[in-house]
């Protein structure tokens, strides 16, 4: 057993223990815990791929409604012909008997077939191709009845060409002679048909598989079945009817969609989501209620899970030293000094004087407060009188660039972000379900950003004050705050400082844009928000 699935077998028995659950309950097979173990690792770092819902359509064969005639139908003039030859000889031609009831194929010569019944002609023509071509040739002839089409089929299949089939014979039947959908590149929800520059028809297989609804596509020879590059994937395993990777709309997919069609078993009550977001790995353990809200993004895995002990939650551990977060399934009452405990860490690389924990009931306070600061600017910018006529030209064309603001701020997403270490010393959290613990890699630069010319990170200089950073950053741009700043501390904590202060490695120093220059009546009202955004979100906001 490896260090990682000794540790998770650890925590998971360890929280048996304190559920009051004995290991006569749980059963004593290590074997099969780590079996257990492992495969949760395994869904949870997607080392398990799934089969892309859809696939299984294209597992059989699909015969042509118009390419099948009577054995004992007497051949004649004008009949059509298929013939294909593969190894010392290749063809792939459709010839008509001509008036002399004559069947001419390329490099072969001329057969007789007028008279001959359908059910001979195989034989016929393989005795004609093996007189010139003795050896290692394999022939397929076929009568092309009235109503058969060459339709090109094109794009992300497996084998595309042109393939004969009846006019009425619908997209799936073109798309099983290609060889099917390439699962790797190929979309099951925008094949189009076209003819010339035309667009006949947008087919999403989904449609057939979830509605049993397909267009009719009356196929003429030279139509194009398309199929487009695959859209958005993510991954439905763990508690679930039906285990896939499901291709997605460009936009608007929300987890509720994923749990109509993938369909989690009744126990369900969690979900392990993971990804990447902003760049970087991301992993979540919801609540099914919180899951059916979030959108969902290319690459996405969806884990679901019955929580069968009902006191568990879940925290991720994230490092820069990390490739990913790490996910930890732990006691609803666990400290942080217990998940550190188990954590692995590098001591000589891993900043521990700077460990911090983001929050998602503490994120959602702060949105609420900053919410309800931006409600209260748009209120007083609606009650604000004008005095004249030119102060009132003024004051709309202050409210307009006001209430920009306001709508760039309401975007803004705080990160919940709560101080675990001061003066050196731990504070022993208790963690709550999603819980993210940060731990930072030690540096030895301070960065600059907002309101300078050329923001950057600069080798930290015990005798620099946040001026002499700002002049390596180019000096302050015309509308910077030149007195008051905030510095954003490697453990997550936030400060508005003055110009005296002497930044520390790993500071983030935040120069704000100046309100009051301007002449704003409400200059007061939006340095408070500038502030709070770069207090609670990192964010600079520019009026």
């Amino acid at each position: 057993m490896t260090a990682s699935l000794r540790v998770a077998f650890a925590l998971l028995v360890g929280m048996w223990a304190l559920l009051g659950v004995s290991a006569a309950q749980i059963g004593t097979d290590e074997a099969s815990a780590e079996r257990r173990v492992q495969e949760a690792l395994a869904d949870v770092s997607g080392e398990r791929a799934l089969p892309v819902f859809g696939s299984q359509l294209f597992n059989g064969r699909s015969a042509s409604t118009r390419m099948a005639t009577e054995p004992n139908y007497e051949l004649q003039k004008g009949d059509r012909i298929a013939v294909r030859a593969f190894g010392a000889y290749n063809t792939d031609v459709v010839e008509e008997i001509d008036q002399n009831g004559i069947l001419f194929i390329p490099e072969v010569g001329p057969v007789e077939l007028e008279g001959r019944r359908a059910g001979e002609l195989q034989a016929v023509i393989e005795a004609a191709v093996s007189k010139t071509f003795t050896d290692n040739v394999r022939v397929y002839a076929t009568l092309v009845v009235p109503g058969a089409v060459g339709v090109y089929v094109t794009g992300d299949v497996n084998k595309p060409g042109r393939y004969l089939g009846g006019s009425s014979d619908d997209v799936l039947y073109y798309l099983q002679s290609a060889g099917g959908i390439n699962t790797t590149r190929g979309s099951f929800r925008d094949i189009r048909v076209m003819r010339g520059d035309m667009l006949i028809a947008r087919i999403d297989l989904y449609d057939f598989l979830f509605q049993g609804t397909m267009p009719d596509v009356d196929f003429r020879s030279g139509d194009v079945v398309f199929v487009t590059g695959r859209g958005p994937l993510i991954e439905a395993s763990g508690d679930v009817l039906a285990p896939f990777a499901y291709e997605l709309p460009a936009i608007g997919f929300e987890g509720a969609r994923l749990i109509n069609i993938a369909r989690p078993e009744p126990d369900v009550t969690h979900v392990v989501l993971s990804g990447v977001r902003s760049g970087r790995p991301f992993t979540e353990y919801l609540t099914i209620a919180d899951f059916s809200r979030v959108e969902l993004k290319d690459g996405d895995r969806a884990e679901f899970r019955a929580d069968a002990f009902g006191q568990s939650i879940a925290v991720a551990v994230q490092s820069t030293s990390m490739d990913a977060q790490a996910l930890y399934v732990l006691p609803r009452d666990a400290k942080l000094s217990e998940l550190l405990a188990i954590t692995p860490v590098e001591p000589g690389r891993a900043d521990l004087q700077s460990i911090h924990v983001n929050r998602v009931s503490v994120a959602r306070s702060q949105k609420e407060a900053l919410n309800e600061a931006l409600d209260r600017l748009q209120r007083a910018v609606a009650f604000t009188p004008g005095f004249s006529a030119e102060s009132a030209q003024v004051q709309r064309a202050e409210a307009e660039s006001i209430a920009r603001f306001i709508e760039q701020a309401r975007n803004a997403e705080p990160v919940g972000t709560i101080t675990v270490v001061e003066d050196g010393q731990l504070a022993d959290l208790t963690l709550e379900d999603g819980d993210v613990v940060v731990i930072p890699d030690k540096t030895d630069v301070v960065l600059v950003a907002g309101e300078v010319v050329a923001p950057g990170a600069f080798v930290k200089d015990d005798r620099d004050s946040i001026r002499d950073y700002i002049n390596r950053a180019g000096g302050f741009q015309q509308q910077a705050n030149k007195s008051d700043f905030v510095v954003r501390k490697r453990s997550g904590a936030a400060l508005k400082v003055n110009g005296s202060y002497i930044p520390e490695a790993g500071d983030q120093i935040l120069v704000l844009p100046r309100t009051g220059n301007r002449g704003l009546l409400l200059a007061s009202e939006v340095t408070q928000v500038i502030f709070q955004l770069a207090l609670s979100t990192a964010t600079v906001a520019r009026l």
